[in-house]
């Protein structure tokens, strides 16, 4: 058996996360891109039972999406360190975790952390799969109200699909039709299926000793159902297209979450490595279709993600989201510093001219940030299942009966760990 390391007792690890030696990507560390190991796997990273919970309570910037530990105030801060067993003072740095971790503007739909290498993962699932369900809700009250200040509607979301109402404020008839989508999407096979799912995970919470058949029929079912649907779903930037294929490409990730992690559990580890290395590719090629439609733009200058590094974007999109991002755009994903650099001025440029100047409307550039939000979505769903992938690896290489030897124990304290070194 493994004896994981929780994350506060590898200095070397904090250094090199706080540093850029080191990323964080999905649930795993890897030696930073440009260096001799680059991509390679440091460690992976698990969460011990309880700290998803703790972690759901946590308030959410709607548009930002991350956790208000990231920027509202010293409390949220101390209490996101004391949940992941970080203490600032051991780092001697001034980053908080949320810097060191690079989980900052994290979009809601992925959360904070992962959908895959957790002894927590199916509660984590579950309240996933709920509050996709609860967004939907929140945001057709929200149309049926009207629409008042755009930080009022934002405060009354959860986060996890406001950025639709960045792309409809500006008109009253966009809102209409998107209303009406969401309420045939209530009605939809789409939110059955994550229903079902739910429910099958809410059972074996209940009944852990309970054969995982029905839960893994239900998330094959699931998976086949929605990764259709997401697919299938044509390219455009239609707010009633985006949700379904939002909605949709979260449900795909976890029914696929769900499916290898019972497998994993359950010692069928070729099984579970199967799955996802036909899923991955599968979910990488639909998050580059998409990011390559929505960053396209009849300027050349601004068909790219370093369009939201310019100075319109600078206080609402990060630079960690930027590169997230840049992870699914086959435009920017392997631009050398030089290239980013000259991608960045040709953007900043092309905004200042007189030509481009009126068209930077208010609602263009929260159309921008919601974009962003939903771009950040796909590349941190992508990380998470490619990490997933590679927890599969790790167990076959380590020939575990159960994954559950790998991670931390059920009576572990509360925090983030580090597992032993990868493959």
């Amino acid at each position: 058996m493994l004896i994981p390391t929780n994350l506060i007792a590898d200095p070397e690890i904090l250094k090199g996360l706080a540093d850029g030696t080191f990323v964080r990507y999905g649930s795993v560390i890897r030696h930073a891109a440009g260096s001799p190991k680059g991509g390679q796997i440091v460690r992976h990273l698990a969460e011990a039972s309880g700290l998803t919970s703790q972690l759901t309570t946590l308030p959410l910037s709607p548009i930002t999406g991350a956790a208000d530990v990231v920027t509202n105030g010293i409390g949220h801060v101390a209490t996101f360190n004391k949940l992941i067993g970080i203490d600032n003072k051991l780092l001697g740095l001034q980053q908080t975790a949320a810097q060191v971790l690079g989980v900052s503007q994290i979009a809601a739909g992925a959360s904070v952390l992962g959908l895959g290498v957790s002894i927590a993962g199916f509660a984590y699932m579950g309240y996933k799969l709920h509050q996709v369900q609860q967004s939907i809700g929140q945001l057709q009250q929200s149309l049926d109200a009207g629409f008042g200040r755009l930080e009022n509607r934002l405060d009354r979301l959860s986060g996890q699909l406001a950025y639709l109402h960045l792309l409809v404020e500006d008109s009253r008839a966009r809102q209409q039709r998107l209303s009406s989508a969401i309420a045939d999407l209530h009605k939809a096979l789409l939110i059955q299926e994550i229903a079902n799912l739910q429910a099958e995970l809410e059972n074996l919470k209940r009944f852990p000793d309970d054969s995982p058949k029905a839960a893994l029929k239900a998330a094959t079912k699931a998976r086949l159902f929605l990764a259709s649907q997401a697919s299938q779903a044509p390219l455009e930037s239609e707010p009633n297209t985006l949700m379904r294929v939002d909605v949709a490409t979260q449900g795909w990730t976890v029914a696929t979450a769900t499916e290898a992690q019972l497998l994993l559990q359950h010692g069928q580890l070729q099984d579970a490595r199967d799955l996802l290395s036909q899923t991955v590719p599968q979910l990488q090629q639909h998050a580059e279709r998409w990011t390559e439609t929505l960053l396209s733009d009849e300027r050349p200058e601004l068909n790219t993600v370093q369009r939201f590094a310019t100075p319109p974007f600078k206080p609402h999109v990060t630079a960690e989201r930027i590169h997230r991002i840049a992870r699914i755009s086959p435009i920017d994903r392997n631009l050398s510093p030089d290239g980013i650099r000259r991608k960045r001025t040709d953007a900043e440029v092309e905004l200042q001219m007189s030509r481009t100047q009126p068209q930077i409307t208010p609602e263009w550039q929260h159309r921008q940030i919601a974009l962003a939000e939903y771009l950040d979505t796909l590349s941190e769903l992508t990380a998470r299942l490619d990490s997933l992938l590679e927890f599969a690896h790790l167990c076959a290489a380590r020939n575990v009966k159960s994954s559950q030897d790998l991670l931390p124990v059920a009576d572990a304290k509360p925090g983030l760990y580090l597992l032993s070194a990868a493959i």
